[in-house]
Order: C-alpha cells, then structure tokens, then sequence
C-alpha cells in the first residue's frame, strides 16, 4: 500500500492537504522543471515573518530553496536560495549575503526571521546564529503568495541560460510563523509541516 500510494504521488503530481511528518521532497536528478509548490495560510499581508527548512545535498550549485512569490511566473517577494558556501536572502529588491562553511553528508536546519518595522533578519545554521543584517524594512508581503521549493534561478531572473538545472537532494520539515524572530516552535502557523497542501513538478517524489 505505501508503495502504492509513493506511485499515485508522482503520477498526480499533487496531494491535498497532508500530514508530512517522516517525510521529505526528494529532487533526484537535476532538471529546470523540478519544483515543489506549498499553499501558505496567509490571509493578510505579512509584517513579520520566519521560515524553516531542513536541506540535505551533497552537490551544492546554484541553489533555489524557498521562495515567496505571487504565482509561478512573478518576481519572489522573498527568497532563500545558496550559491556555493554563501546564502543569499531576499525581500523584494534588498538582497544580504551570509558565508558559511562546505558541509555535506549532514542535514542543515535553516532558519529565517525577518521584521517588517525594522528590517531586522536573522539567519541560522544548526542553531548557530549569524549576524543580524538590515533588509527592506517596510516592505509587505501580500497574502495571494505561493511557497515554492527547489525551483530554478532562472524562473526569478537569477539564472544565466534558459535550463539551469535545479536542486538536487532533500528539503524537510518546512514550517513558516507570521512573527520574528523565531521562538523554536516545532510547527508554524502559516505553513505547517503536519497540515500541508503540495503539487509537485519534474523530477521530485514525496518519499516516506
């Protein structure tokens, strides 16, 4: 039956809402059409907010990991993606960069807290905490936003060439809250691992 329900996912290529506990998106080849597209609760703009994720790779490119944008095609609002050792955070037009070490063969538990008054971002690796940076404060994000995971750069005007390929590996357990910085919740109220609503695209399986 498991087997069974592992096939229908990726034949549909979409789920409704679903608990995800255990269960991770697997990208396992690279291809500039792979994506996992989440339907966040958002019902008014966002004035502050923060998202987790767990990513585990050991090829790291050029790397889109979350995003937040009005529909597939549109600009992100905000976006979390890594090029080689460095993280790049994203609102709107406001861009920071953080360096951090190669790690591979570990997963990596990534957390972005963002405040809409100050612009105040804070970023963490494995509970490790990096300097607080300033980004776009005021700027707001509106609530018609898709979460998208493992998408091309190019589909935000980040890539070179027209079939950049996508991630490659495993992203888990991503929770989003409406409030900075983060608390160490286990589960967020806009997106919650537990209770998520999912279409997949390319070379992408839920694996259980």
């Amino acid at each position: 039956m498991k087997i069974l329900t592992l096939l229908l996912m990726v034949i549909v290529g979409c789920c409704a809402k679903e608990n995800l506990q255990d269960a991770s998106f697997l990208f396992y080849k690279s291809s500039d059409t792979s994506r996992v597209v989440l339907k966040p609760n958002i019902t008014e703009p966002l004035i502050n907010m923060t998202v987790c994720l767990e990513v585990y790779t050991d090829v790291v490119r050029r790397d889109s990991l979350f995003k937040l944008q009005a529909n597939n095609y549109s600009k992100p609002h905000f976006h979390l993606y890594q090029i080689r050792d460095h993280y790049y955070i994203t609102i709107d037009e406001d861009q920071v960069i953080y360096k951090t070490t190669k790690e591979t063969m570990r997963w990596r538990k990534i957390c972005v807290s963002w405040e809409y008054v100050t612009g105040v971002v804070h970023f963490w690796v494995n509970g490790n905490l990096f300097p607080r940076r300033v980004l776009n404060p005021g700027f707001l994000i509106y609530p018609d936003s898709l979460a998208v995971l493992g998408q091309s750069l190019a589909s935000a005007g980040l890539g070179s060439y027209r079939g950049e390929p996508t991630f490659v590996g495993e992203i888990k357990n991503v929770n989003m809250w409406d409030r900075a910085p983060y608390t160490w919740e286990t589960y967020g109220n806009i997106i919650d691992w537990r209770y998520v609503e999912y279409e997949t695209y390319g070379a992408v399986i839920l694996y259980l």
